[in-house]
């Protein structure tokens, strides 16, 4: 397979409850020079929520808010442009808006050497902002390596 040979994929959420507090697995960035991330949402009923990247020198440890640059598809999915991406933004943290975005594509990006110093592990924080509501996400990093041959070789511990 072609794609593997250069990228690492990493399931880092599956069917995440939009309507809670949560963080994905975290991705120890040591032999990756980029992490992407590409989010999914489905209905997001009524939860609102923030996303911070965050990192931290441990397994486990979120400590550091770290700016990211982001887009989103262009429409929903299954329609016209939902593979075309916005304008490319960088924040530190994104507010998300179910009434604008439900089953929208999502795209995050960070480069390892943007992130903080001696903190090499990486998460998504999803805050919830609304209270209550439904939502769902499915988020997959994509990371790539800096070193070929740690393609077969974790990136969760």
């Amino acid at each position: 397979m072609k794609f593997p040979e250069k990228y690492k994929v990493v399931p880092v959420g599956s069917a995440e409850n939009m309507a809670t507090t949560f963080y994905t697995n975290d991705i120890n960035m040591s032999k990756y020079h980029h992490a992407t991330f590409l989010v999914q949402l489905a209905s997001l009923g009524t939860s609102d929520c923030t996303l911070t990247v965050i990192s931290g020198a441990t397994d486990g440890a979120h400590t550091t808010a770290e700016t990211f640059n982001y887009a989103y598809g262009g429409a929903a999915e299954g329609t016209a442009n939902c593979d075309v991406l916005s304008a490319t933004t960088s924040v530190a943290t994104l507010a998300m808006t179910y009434t604008v975005y439900s089953n929208y594509l999502l795209v995050v990006e960070i480069d390892a050497s943007s992130m903080t110093e001696g903190q090499e592990w990486l998460s998504l924080l999803f805050t919830d902002t609304g209270g209550s509501g439904t939502g769902t996400a499915y988020i997959v990093a994509i990371l790539e390596p800096r070193y070929s041959d740690y393609l077969s070789a974790t990136a969760l511990t």
